[in-house]
């Protein structure tokens, strides 16, 4: 979740200093923020600020969070996404791949940057990956099984780059397995 927090933000971050520096100073941006719904995606939006606010970028200083609150409703997704376009905001981020399709859907012209829960390229976000183009970009998330045997094994997560420069540890954990029945 971190690591995921970190891209996020500094996604953002690179947007919002690409503009600052070709505006004003004292501009404020305007960030739409859609969510489908429920306490894990405010809990992502606190995220999404402490992120934000590691990098030096505040809520209400150099930014400001326009949250939209779908509750689950793909067609309110759409009525809030064509409401923040309305608005001129800077950009939409958007968390799921549903919530981000119905996003693509209802604009045309803001930037969108997504958090998927599933494959961009198979989903219909971005042609490709490592050039998305046009107006949308962001990132993916996994998950996977892995069949440990018992006993202590130490897991690590690596972020491979696709380009120069070398992979990133993102962190291990140690973790206990026990094949034997409990209870």
């Amino acid at each position: 979740m971190l690591a995921r927090r970190a891209f996020i933000a500094g996604a953002l971050s690179v947007f919002a200093r690409s503009r600052m520096a070709e505006a004003q100073p004292t501009r404020v941006y305007q960030v739409g923020v859609v969510i489908q719904g429920g306490s894990a995606y405010y809990l992502a939006v606190d995220g999404l600020r402490d992120g934000l606010r590691e990098l030096g970028l505040e809520d209400g200083k150099q930014l400001v969070l326009h949250v939209r609150d779908a509750k689950g409703d793909l067609k309110a997704v759409e009525v809030a996404a064509r409401g923040l376009e309305a608005e001129h905001v800077d950009l939409i981020y958007s968390w799921s791949t549903s919530t981000s399709l119905a996003v693509m859907r209802a604009t045309k012209k803001v930037p969108i940057v997504f958090y998927a829960g599933s494959d961009p390229v198979a989903s219909g976000l971005v042609p490709n990956f490592r050039k998305p183009g046009g107006r949308i970009t962001g990132t993916h998330g996994f998950s996977a099984t892995v069949k440990l045997p018992d006993g202590s094994s130490t897991i690590c997560a690596y972020g491979v780059n696709v380009g120069p420069g070398s992979n990133a540890l993102l962190g291990c954990q140690t973790v206990t397995v026990s094949s034997a029945p409990s209870g």
